[in-house]
């Protein structure tokens, strides 16, 4: 991944004004049109002759939203039939996100909520009233459904990529929602298993404002974005935190990356000498690959990076609004006192090449197969590679730019710990298209990826599982240290 999480607006969209009565089936419908004729324009998949099924899947997504169009008639509806149309792609870099004008979704909860531990839903967050299940019970079933077809229908089928286990550690708390969502039933009870026994409880619900909802929803998830930094430890060890692969030059993570690598390149000798490296990507959803390039440099030296084997290629859509996007972030580049030189060149290779093949009329550019670790790298010094352990340290988190980091750390000898990542489709690089409603914006992937290693929407498993609270640093380094 070279860039990711780009927020340029591609339309510009009159929001709906607050109080004015709304036709809500009518603006799905709308907002429908333009977001099939961004994937229809823009979406390499719409062109890509290696996936016949594109197209299809793409039809079938339509019409069910559309099918659903005559049962919304509130901005709960609205939003549940268009993050059904972005499930339906099955890939996480077609995300609907929500803008500033659009209104809290109405949340009841019945006074905890489930998450998964392993395959199991369990009572992960409880309020302390009258008739809760106790924290650790187990979910069976709610209303005669058993607990996965549950999880299922309520939260996959508008999610996703059901099928990871990093989308039901991150969606599963959710089950237990009611947030307006006319496409599926509100329960009445459930079925816990607590202490060997069954226990059936009513459910009682009650309004969960948005604070609460997303303190809530972290317990289940039990996720943690520590801040970027490194420290050093016991035995001459280095712990270097990489939360975010931001490729803003505008955001704190880019600036804090840039300050952290100039930091340690003085150390390179020391590093690559250390006993133990450990690479805490926790909380990294992703961003650009140029920074995990540099520190793998760093770590194990140019030439032991620059030997690694990469056959793959990439193939961007020419479309005009894919370009602008790139033209866009291109001038944000060229006003960031830091920027990579070699990253400006590549951003000005790409869009000029993309405007080449649109005015020959060709839909997808391939970018020149130069080695992308040469020409990304911020770190000029060859070393002779580490000779100690180096251990990656990832959570359900990593997506995007966080797996190419792994894709290339694992390959160099790192070991991962942690628990299973979520995995990306090989569309990716994102615009957002701001839909006409102004309530939203739905991402659009502009490249794919060819002759990638790892396969489409394949996580990375860890080498070594870790059982404990993936939120408490100090268990995780004396697990790593062994101490």
């Amino acid at each position: 991944m070279i860039i990711a999480g780009l927020l340029m607006g591609a339309v510009l969209a009159t929001p709906i004004p607050q109080g004015v009565p709304t036709d809500w089936s009518r603006t799905l419908l709308a907002d429908l049109d333009a977001a099939d004729a961004a994937m229809r324009d823009s979406h390499p998949g719409t062109v890509d002759r290696r996936n016949p099924g594109f197209v299809p899947q793409l039809e079938v997504a339509s019409a069910l939203a559309r099918s659903r169009a005559g049962r919304v008639d509130s901005f709960a509806g609205y939003w549940w039939a268009m993050k059904g149309y972005a499930a339906s792609f099955n890939d996480g870099h077609v995300s609907l996100n929500a803008l500033a004008d659009a209104p809290d979704l109405p949340t009841q909860w019945p006074g905890f909520l489930t998450g998964f531990d392993g395959d199991v839903q369990v009572v992960m967050t409880v309020d302390g009233g009258p008739g809760r299940p106790p924290l650790g019970a187990r979910l069976l079933s709610c209303d005669g459904v058993d607990a996965q077809t549950l999880a299922a229908r309520r939260v996959g089928d508008f999610s996703g990529r059901w099928n990871l286990q990093a989308s039901r550690i991150h969606g599963g708390g959710e089950v237990l929602l009611e947030q307006g969502n006319p496409f599926v039933p509100m329960l009445n009870s459930c079925v816990f298993r607590v202490n060997g026994r069954e226990q059936r409880h009513a459910l009682r619900w009650a309004p969960l404002d948005p604070g609460s909802r997303k303190e809530r929803l972290a317990d289940t998830r039990r996720s943690f974005r520590p801040a970027n930094g490194w420290h050093t430890m016991p035995g001459g060890g280095y712990w270097i935190t990489t939360s975010s692969f931001n490729a803003d030059p505008a955001a704190a993570n880019f600036q804090e990356l840039t300050r952290m690598l100039q930091q340690l390149t003085p150390a390179t000798d020391a590093l690559q000498q250390a006993p133990l490296i450990v690479l805490d990507v926790r909380g990294n959803s992703g961003g650009a690959s140029h920074w995990s390039i540099a520190l793998a440099r760093l770590i194990w030296g140019r030439e032991a990076v620059d030997a690694v084997r990469d056959d793959s290629w990439v193939e961007w859509r020419a479309s005009e609004p894919n370009i602008a996007q790139l033209r866009g972030f291109l001038q944000k580049l060229e006003q960031a006192p830091d920027a990579s030189p070699a990253l400006l060149h590549m951003l000005e290779s790409v869009t000029a090449g993309m405007a080449q093949a649109r005015e020959q009329g060709q839909p997808l550019w391939r970018e020149p197969t130069n080695d992308p670790a040469a020409a990304l790298s911020q770190v000029e010094r060859a070393g002779p590679g580490h000779k100690g352990r180096v251990v990656v340290v990832a959570d359900a988190a990593c997506g995007s730019a966080c797996l190419d980091a792994l894709d290339l750390w694992k390959r160099l000898g790192a070991m991962q710990v942690g628990v299973e990542t979520s995995a990306d489709s090989l569309y990716m690089d994102v615009r957002p298209e701001r839909l006409p409603s102004g309530l939203a914006r739905i991402s659009v992937p502009m490249k794919v990826f060819r002759g990638r290693v790892r396969g489409s929407n394949e996580p990375h498993v860890p080498d070594r599982r870790y059982d404990g609270d993936m939120r408490d640093t100090a268990a995780l380094e004396a697990w790593i240290s062994g101490r």
